[in-house]
């Protein structure tokens, strides 16, 4: 018989990108994810009154009082002969992406400490942990865009077959989240504070991005800052998508895109970089 060698000897063979790794053990894992996903959901929403539904509530109470704000008090519109509904289709379509994304990062900010109990067992997967959470925000998402879509079948100008293309995007989105939540999730487990100034600087980040006023009223001299903004394109995406029944500019599909695998590329080699320490830290 040939002689069989051990394990630790054989030459180590070519090894695949941090990427593919990642998508690759996330895959493995996805019954776990899910798992995790719906328990989540349910303790967020466990002994209150109104449950899942606060997913909804929520952003219709910033709505009403952002639309007063921005659209009654200071006059703000998206277009010109546009009026309170049409402003406020607007602005829960930003809102619809600006939740998904502010909710992902601030709890892959944390999951890592939040969960540090499970990395202590042999093997697990922490990759799963910044991205159950981040799951768990696409889910509410879901729910936030059929509301919106019955807002716009009842107020708007109703479903175009440019619909069909959210889900996609919505997939193209939380690989951007993922990839800013591992490089996050591995801030948060060395730094406890860290999502103290996640949340100031995802304050400044949504009033530089056009969800309460058009894009248009940008000034000249900060057109850079809307072009290298990738939740400025996010957002005009799903308004495209959903508002104006038209194919975004390819521009902004490919901003997005291209944005989406180099973070998520970096974001997970950092994050498989230094995961052996997590248990150490938290």
């Amino acid at each position: 018989m040939p002689a069989r060698f051990p394990l630790e000897n054989a030459p180590p063979g070519p090894r695949p990108l941090s990427g593919w790794r990642t998508i690759a053990d996330l895959w493995s894992h996805r019954g776990l994810v899910g798992a995790l996903v719906l328990s989540d959901l349910r303790f967020r929403y466990v002994g209150s009154s109104i449950g899942f539904f606060w997913t909804v509530v929520n952003p219709i109470i910033e709505l009403v009082t952002y639309t007063f704000v921005f659209n009654v008090l200071i006059g703000i519109r998206f277009h010109p002969e546009g009026g309170t509904t049409q402003y406020a289709l607007f602005l829960f379509c930003g809102m619809v992406a600006w939740l998904a994304v502010s909710d992902g990062l601030t709890r892959a900010t944390t999951s890592v400490p939040d969960h540090g109990h499970l990395l202590r067992r042999v093997d697990f997967p922490a990759a799963v942990l910044p991205a159950h959470v981040v799951a768990s925000a696409v889910v509410n998402q879901a729910v936030r865009v059929v509301i919106l879509a019955v807002g716009v079948l009842l107020v708007g100008g109703g479903i175009s077959v440019h619909f069909l293309l959210v889900p996609l995007f919505m997939a193209v989105q939380a690989v951007l989240v993922l990839g800013l939540g591992f490089l996050l999730a591995t801030l948060g487990a060395y730094f406890r504070d860290a999502v103290h100034w996640i949340n100031a600087v995802l304050l400044v980040w949504m009033f530089v991005t056009p969800i309460f006023y058009p894009p248009s009223v940008y000034p000249d001299r900060f057109a850079a800052v809307l072009q290298l903004n990738p939740l400025a394109h996010v957002v005009g995406i799903y308004q495209e998508l959903i508002l104006n029944h038209r194919l975004p500019h390819p521009n902004s599909i490919v901003a997005v895109v291209v944005f989406a695998i180099l973070v998520f590329v970096v974001g997970s080699s950092v994050f498989t970089r230094h995961r052996d320490r997590f248990p150490d830290l938290v």
